[in-house]
């Protein structure tokens, strides 16, 4: 009997479970860079106007799963129709994974229109801020997994098995790695757009800032593999308590809390879990501006519902140093901060370099 091709939907499990995202394409809405800076040293009297603007580059070196190795998607087991042979007869396969590696570049340009007011409330004036990213991303995935053994029934010719064993390894490859190609490539557009209100104390030694920040999906997303500029077509809530103190004039301590609440994804429905986020800062305020030190720890503490990769909770430990300095002539705000990622899990895992200058009015 001369052997067909074996029919493609013997693996159209596979394709649809890899075509799923990750929740949040392992990058949460937060900013990895880190958000603490030389600016803990705030002026005590600063209100009205100020436009920011921010340049990040994160060269990602992986993305990393649950363990020490990446992501691992599973794949489910099935049965392989061969023409020419009842369906009783046809050999099956049981469940296996795909381990997912991935590398790329991410870099980010956002534009931020704030506004504090002059008026006091409570001891301390109200913010608002509307922050617009751009984004381009280079992501490249490549997927490789065992190929199962087939489970025939007794008496199958030898010959036959060794044909159909050929080809539904060369199938079963080929699928796992065009998910691969699929899930690689370039993009770049409008990113999430986020909107700020907040409250700003600022006293001779203490500095408190809560804000609440609702990040809305203006970039675009698809659920197909391919990159995405926006993280996804759902809405993430983050409130924020961020609180500085200055032992002296030129020494300054920071900490800040912070609270990712998600809703779901409305074109894949899958919900990322919520997270929470903690950073520390140090500086000293030397007569050339301001060198300190920055840490931050992002820890999702809900599991994903929906996600083919399981709970995935990400987790992030980033640590680095920031230079700030006051531009001459211009009263312009000049920051340049460093974070290496020193730890991670389900996570893209990378250095991050940010460039901020703030225009105040």
């Amino acid at each position: 009997m001369k052997l067909k091709h074996l029919p493609h939907t013997t693996l159209c499990l596979l394709f649809s479970a890899a075509a799923a995202h990750a929740a949040e394409n392992f990058e949460p809405r937060y900013n990895m860079a880190g958000s603490l800076g030389g600016e803990i040293f705030a002026p005590p009297d600063q209100t009205g106007w100020a436009l920011g603007f921010a340049s990040t580059n994160v060269p990602v070196r992986k993305v990393t799963g649950a363990g020490n190795d990446g992501p691992a998607l599973p794949v489910p087991g099935g049965a392989v129709p061969v023409p020419g042979l009842p369906a009783a007869l046809a050999p099956t396969y049981g469940p296996g994974q795909a381990n997912i590696e991935g590398n790329g570049t991410m870099s980010r340009q956002d534009l931020a229109l704030a506004y504090l007011t002059p008026e006091q409330y409570g001891g301390g004036r109200l913010l608002f801020l509307v922050d617009l990213p751009y984004a381009r991303k280079n992501q490249y995935i490549t997927a490789h997994g065992a190929t199962p053994a087939l489970n025939w029934p007794a008496g199958t010719p030898a010959p036959l098995q060794a044909a159909v064993g050929a080809q539904f390894a060369q199938q079963y490859q080929g699928a796992i790695a065009a998910q691969g190609q699929a899930a690689s490539g370039h993009v770049a557009g409008i990113g999430d757009a986020e909107l700020i209100v907040g409250w700003q104390y600022i006293g001779e030694q203490w500095r408190v800032l809560a804000t609440t920040a609702l990040a809305l999906p203006t970039g675009k997303y698809g659920a197909d593999p391919a990159p995405d500029v926006g993280v996804g077509n759902f809405r993430t809530l983050r409130p924020a308590l961020q609180v500085g103190y200055l032992p002296t004039p030129d020494w300054a301590v920071a900490a800040k809390f912070s609270l990712g609440l998600n809703s779901r994804n409305h074109d894949n429905q899958l919900r990322s879990g919520n997270w929470a986020g903690v950073e520390l800062a140090a500086g000293y305020k030397s007569p050339i501006g301001v060198f300190g030190l920055h840490t931050l720890r992002v820890q999702q503490f809900q599991d994903d519902d929906q996600n083919p990769l399981g709970a995935s909770r990400f987790c992030a430990t980033n640590a680095g140093a920031f230079y700030t300095a006051k531009l001459p002539g211009t009263g312009a705000i000049l920051t340049l901060q460093y974070m290496d990622t020193t730890a991670s899990h389900n996570a893209k895992h990378g250095r991050f370099t940010q460039l901020r200058l703030i225009q105040l009015f």
